[in-house]
């Protein structure tokens, strides 16, 4: 009897690393300075790309230029000399001129993220058209009629007998400077409002900040008119810590307006703006679609559209100006005491 050895061959497919691993993906990020509007919005968006694209190995190098020019392109060579990125995105004003100027960038897919006038900027000819120089993004602010109705609308209810006199603190930084030029520009529209221009040199770095600040305080006890209040625009600026209520100890003065969230916390009347989260969110969804092309070059330049109404009720009291009901009901959980 001749026993037949069946040998059974079990073929199981060989899967190399090569075909698990993700395809990878290089992310360069240059960030004006690390205030909170920028590294939280920084945050959000890798957090939101990853979310997007899990399929990719994202990998993100961040890049701080400490408020200059000059060392934004230092670090871009520096990028450069590395490798160069699937996708560069420029975080803020500074950052995002140093980039848009350079030659040497043209040939790579970019995105900006909090910059407040692209327009002014000259890096697009009008909003909905598209940059010649392989960049788009979105403006992060709401354009300035929108705010002035905004703060006009409380003052009306009020019924003024006079203008307010309002002292408009701002720096010689790109986005601060546009913002309170394109206020003071459209402020004959609204009776009840009288600009009062506080202009202070922008000092590069996180340390200047402090002198920022202390050069506005000086500036506002020696104005000879009295103000009512004052309106902080956007900017790094905004971002200094205790600012407001430094402010108010020295001068005795509120914010009636402001370009940040925690700004109406820590006590300005009103303000309307794009929140960190959502400004990275929507920038995510503009880098998959660009990496997706493999270029920025037809995606026209917008303004975000999701804006946020904060009101801070205390300051509505101590300065005896009621907020209309459907302030608070735009507010929705951002009503702060």
């Amino acid at each position: 009897m001749v026993r037949v050895l069946c040998l059974l061959f079990v073929f199981v497919p060989i899967v190399t690393f090569s075909a698990l691993a993700k395809e990878k993906i290089d992310v360069a990020m240059i960030e004006t300075l690390p205030v909170n509007i920028v590294t939280e919005s920084r945050i959000a968006f890798e957090a939101e790309l990853q979310r997007l694209m899990p399929d990719k190995d994202i990998r993100f190098r961040v890049y701080n230029a400490e408020g200059s020019v000059d060392q934004a392109n230092i670090l871009i060579a520096d990028m450069l000399a590395e490798s160069k990125p699937d996708l560069l995105v420029s975080l803020a004003t500074l950052a995002t001129r140093a980039v848009f100027n350079n030659d040497d960038l043209l040939s790579i897919p970019k995105l900006f993220m909090v910059v407040s006038e692209p327009v002014t900027e000259g890096i697009v000819s009008a909003f909905g058209a598209t940059s010649k120089r392989n960049i788009t993004g979105e403006s992060h602010v709401v354009n300035a009629e929108v705010k002035l109705d905004i703060l006009d609308g409380v003052l009306q209810a009020s019924e003024p007998v006079t203008a307010l006199k309002i002292g408009l603190i701002h720096t010689s930084y790109p986005s601060s400077f546009n913002a309170a030029s394109a206020l003071i520009a459209r402020q004959s529209a609204y009776q009840n409002i009288q600009f009062i221009p506080i202009k202070t040199p922008y000092i590069a770095k996180k340390a200047g900040l402090a002198v920022m600040k202390e050069d506005v305080i000086s500036l506002l006890n020696s104005q000879e008119t009295a103000l009512d209040g004052y309106w902080l625009s956007a900017g790094p600026l905004i971002e200094t810590p205790n600012l407001i209520s430094d402010i108010e100890k020295q001068t005795g003065l509120l914010p009636l307006f402001a370009e940040s969230v925690a700004s109406v916390q820590e006590g300005a009347l009103i303000g309307i703006v794009s929140q960190a989260q959502d400004i990275g969110v929507s920038a995510a969804r503009q880098a998959k679609r660009i990496l997706a092309l493999g270029s920025s070059e037809t995606i026209p330049i917008e303004q975000i559209e999701n804006f946020t109404v904060a009101v801070n009720v205390s300051t509505a009291i101590k300065l005896q100006l009621p907020i209309p009901s459907n302030y608070l009901k735009l507010s929705e959980q951002h009503v702060y005491q």
